[in-house]
């Protein structure tokens, strides 16, 4: 680019001393007026070379760097010069993600500031899909009136972001307990954590020693052992399919469904208090402890953001791998398309343990033969399974499987 200057420079000097030449060599009014309007010319575009976009710089204001799917971003940017050359047209370009050049609105400007030391336009993206996006550099552009010299100047800026999957109102569902199905007694209790002692009862072997009520068992001659206050507890344990195989060719609008089932699924969690973690496997393992803080809550939602149908074992075996590493007690609240034989004989087999609640994004107007083997697979083994074609689904749930297949 330097050469280039250099070479154009030459050129125009050359130019100017030829004309000279012809000047003097003619001697005519018409070739010294051509001489004095054409060194007025020269001497213009040399100080447009010269000054272009100094003493200018652009600064870039997001309306928000977290925001939902659906919602608008709007993006502030604003001009300002300190020197005193006028600039007569002035285009600025944001290097935008890809994802949003069919979204833009007036991202590129032509701005005419001449001696204003300051100039602002508004645009913004519409309609915001769910991800992690990146604004790169903006472009800055200039030249002169005759349209012979341009000046360009890239200013180096990142902003960065993040858009969490879309959060709609659930309705019918609160992550059942087990002691609310009636289905175990409840579990998990820690009765050791409790400093308040209710009573004593009998020493029953395989107490531990320091359960013993000394005093007590001295009084009655027998050993005594302490009765706690009962603490317990039913976390959820929220299973995310990210598998590459479970979401082939054409079904991201079925991912996008998902995380939006996940994301409303762990803020309606979150506004009952109730504890919930998380885990997936993609490219890399996520494991979020469980919890019920907002930070917890804003660090699952910007894992979503960021998830991609790329892992590379099959959910099947992620599903027997992270099932059979829950407490016992956990609710399994699985999120998942891959209703088949072997997830179906996972969830059988923990079925002991643990509760299972299955959410299935449907990807079609039909479910095939093979998810209609495995939601019966499922619901005979007691699992609790719900068809969402839509996130409208979420704010009116009813318990489904195979009685409901038939209507989807």
């Amino acid at each position: 680019m330097r050469g280039r200057r250099l070479l154009t420079l030459s050129g125009v000097i050359l130019f100017w001393i030829l004309l000279f030449v012809f000047t003097r060599i003619q001697g005519a009014f018409f070739a010294w007026f051509l001489f004095y309007f054409m060194t007025a010319v020269l001497l213009y575009e040399i100080a447009v070379a010269w000054y272009g976009l100094r003493h200018v710089d652009v600064e870039r204001q997001l309306s928000a760097d977290r925001l939902s799917a659906g919602q608008k971003l709007e993006i502030k940017v604003t001009l300002r010069r300190s020197g005193w050359w006028p600039h007569f047209w002035v285009r600025i370009r944001d290097d935008l993600p890809e994802r949003w050049l069919r979204d833009e609105s007036d991202a590129e400007r032509v701005l005419l500031p001449l001696w204003q030391q300051t100039r602002t336009f508004v645009y913004d993206i519409r309609n915001l899909q769910r991800g992690v996006y990146r604004i790169g550099e903006t472009r800055l552009e200039t030249g002169d009136v005759l349209g012979l010299v341009r000046s360009v100047r890239h200013y180096e800026r990142t902003n960065e972001v993040l858009v969490y999957p879309r959060v709609v109102p659930v309705r019918g569902w609160s992550g059942y307990h087990p002691e609310e199905l009636g289905l175990r007694q409840p579990t998990r209790r820690r009765a050791e954590e409790s400093t308040t002692v209710l009573g004593v009862r009998d020493y029953i072997p395989g107490d531990r020693l320091s359960r013993i009520h000394w005093p007590a068992s001295a009084r009655r001659g027998q050993l005594q052992a302490k009765e706690f206050e009962l603490h317990v507890t039913s976390e959820l344990l929220f299973i995310i399919d990210a598998a590459k195989s479970s979401f082939p060719t054409g079904s991201r609008d079925r991912f996008e469904l998902e995380m939006t089932i996940a994301a409303s699924l762990m803020r309606h969690a979150f506004d009952l208090k109730r504890q919930f973690a998380m885990t997936m496997h993609s490219t890399r393992v996520v494991s979020l402890p469980a919890g019920s803080t907002q930070a917890l809550l804003f660090r699952a939602l910007q894992e979503l953001a960021m998830a991609e149908p790329d892992g590379r074992t099959n959910f099947a075996q992620s599903f027997a791998r992270m099932a059979q590493e829950a407490p016992q007690g956990t609710t399994l609240v699985v999120i998942s398309p891959t209703v088949t034989r072997d997830t179906a004989a996972v969830a059988g087999t923990v079925r002991n343990r643990v509760t299972v609640e299955w959410f299935m994004p449907v990807g079609g107007p039909k479910v095939t033969e093979t998810e209609r083997q495995g939601l019966q697979m499922l619901t005979t083994a007691g699992v609790h399974v719900y068809l969402i074609p839509s996130s409208d689904q979420l704010e009116s749930l009813q318990r489904g499987g195979i009685q409901r297949a038939t209507s989807v």
